[in-house]
């Protein structure tokens, strides 16, 4: 049977150090399936979009198409690649990007695998600033290499009842929008760094056609800059014909409602996290599942909590499952109890 859901986005290991030092090497993830497993929370199967180079890992594979995770829209290719992402993340939960190299320079280098002093960090941080060798292939030049496309879609998925984009180029978006948009799916998109560089006007094609839009706070001011949060939501707004809201990370979300004219707080779920990785886009997998089944974006909203709080409790995109769909559904009753 063909998914109800289905996520659109990127396959990637990462190099994790978490606020309290601890180190999370070769973490299988990217925001393909991390939202995937996020809308897996209330679905029992959701189809995934991505690529995927030989150096991912086959375990992690088998653990998210055993969890329910439909890799029928994978495109597999024979690329090895020998860099990684690093994310550093601080007392705040804000993380340092943009870094990469080996996960295994890290022991080569001369520092501990399990956890790091803040001395440490500090002094891993600069040697990653230097420029890596040439030949160093990374997640991010292999996406560009090996773009999404429709073509890699199954028919059969065409006729699911929401679709979740997760950061990728504009072309790519609007390839799969084009592609889904004929059998009338509800359609949310995640901008990422790969749209808040763009004006907004620039992305009215886009815009236009979503059902939803949910950036993060920091993409929220590159694309409506110097406004107040709810100010730039009612901008957000009338750009975006359908939902639109700000992911706030440990404080939670806010929600535009085009009824009050005014911005709807709806808090995190308290977990104790562990590695923030993902949880942006497990929320946005979340508020998909909760669109589609409430059309409600403050509910939706709820729905992304609970899944960013399952996820940001483990290490890596598979940690989270199995996921205890009776257990979700409990804690959703208790989130959207009238006395809550």
């Amino acid at each position: 049977m063909a998914p109800e859901l289905v996520t659109v986005g990127g396959l990637t290991v990462d190099n994790v150090i978490a606020a309290d030092g601890r180190v999370g090497l070769r973490q299988a993830g990217g925001n393909g399936a991390y939202s995937a497993v996020g809308a897996l929370m209330w679905q029992p199967r959701v189809g995934l979009v991505s690529t995927a180079p030989a150096s991912y890992p086959r375990a992690t594979l088998e653990r998210l198409d055993a969890g329910g995770v439909d890799l029928g829209g994978v495109a597999w290719h024979d690329a090895q690649l020998t860099s990684c992402n690093w994310f550093i993340y601080d007392a705040s939960g804000h993380r340092e990007e943009g870094l990469s190299s080996p996960p295994e320079a890290l022991a080569e280098a001369g520092f501990p695998t399990d956890r790091l002093t803040a001395t440490q960090i500090t002094a891993w941080r600069a040697r990653l600033g230097r420029p890596q060798a040439d030949d160093a292939l990374d997640y991010s030049a292999f996406r560009i290499r090996h773009p999404l496309s429709s073509h890699q879609v199954p028919e059969a998925w065409r006729g699911a009842r929401g679709v979740l984009l997760a950061p990728s180029q504009p072309d790519v978006m609007l390839d799969m929008i084009s592609f889904f948009r004929n059998s009338g799916v509800m359609i949310v998109a995640d901008p990422g760094w790969q749209l808040a560089g763009y004006p907004l006007a620039d992305l009215a094609p886009l815009l236009s056609r979503l059902d939803a839009f949910l950036p993060s706070e920091v993409e929220l001011r590159a694309l409506v800059p110097g406004a107040h949060l709810s100010d730039a939501l009612r901008v957000l707004a009338d750009h975006c014909p359908g939902a639109v809201a700000v992911k706030l990370g440990a404080e939670g979300s806010l929600v535009w409602s085009r009824e009050n004219d005014s911005a709807i707080p709806v808090p995190a779920t308290p977990t104790k996290a562990v590695d923030p990785t993902g949880a942006g886009d497990s929320f946005c997998g979340g508020f998909l599942a909760g669109l589609v089944e409430t059309g409600d974006p403050v509910k939706a909203a709820r729905f992304g909590a609970l899944s960013a709080a399952q996820i940001v409790a483990h290490f890596g995109a598979d940690g989270a499952l199995p996921v205890d769909h009776p257990k979700m559904r409990r804690a959703l009753e208790r989130e959207l109890s009238p006395c809550h």
